[in-house]
């Protein structure tokens, strides 16, 4: 639990996991954090709270991406070694899980990444 957070308003709040799904807002819970499939909106349609200052990280997103890009490639090889399967069976199965597995941590690293901002601006402006 927060520090300084009741049980009632901790109650509502949406997990990280159907946050990044779902694009959740982290202060009204509308489906408005992303305005493209990897993209964080400006801000807020809802509720207008500004998500370009709470945005950061972008350095860490190529990190990330090459690190997807790795993982999945050591993986490719592997099954490419052990099973041989044909080219075209590996693009069918590898364009779109390349696609669906570098957008899916996107979205996830971006919204852990906005709600800890959001969460630190909130605490802050508590303490003030």
């Amino acid at each position: 639990m927060q520090k300084g957070a009741s049980p009632d308003t901790q109650k509502g709040l949406p997990g990280v996991t159907q946050a990044a799904l779902f694009g959740l807002c982290p202060a009204c819970g509308a489906r408005t954090v992303f305005a493209a499939p990897a993209r964080v909106a400006d801000s807020c349609a809802s509720c207008a709270l500004d998500f370009s200052e709470l945005e950061g990280g972008g350095r860490f997103v190529g990190l990330l991406t090459m690190v997807i890009a790795l993982a999945l490639i050591g993986i490719a090889w592997w099954i490419d070694s052990t099973f041989r399967p044909s080219l075209v069976l590996q693009m069918i199965i590898w364009a779109p899980l390349t696609v669906g597995v570098v957008i899916g941590s996107l979205r996830l690293f971006k919204i852990v990444n906005l709600y800890a901002r959001y969460e630190r601006s909130v605490e802050g402006s508590d303490e003030s």
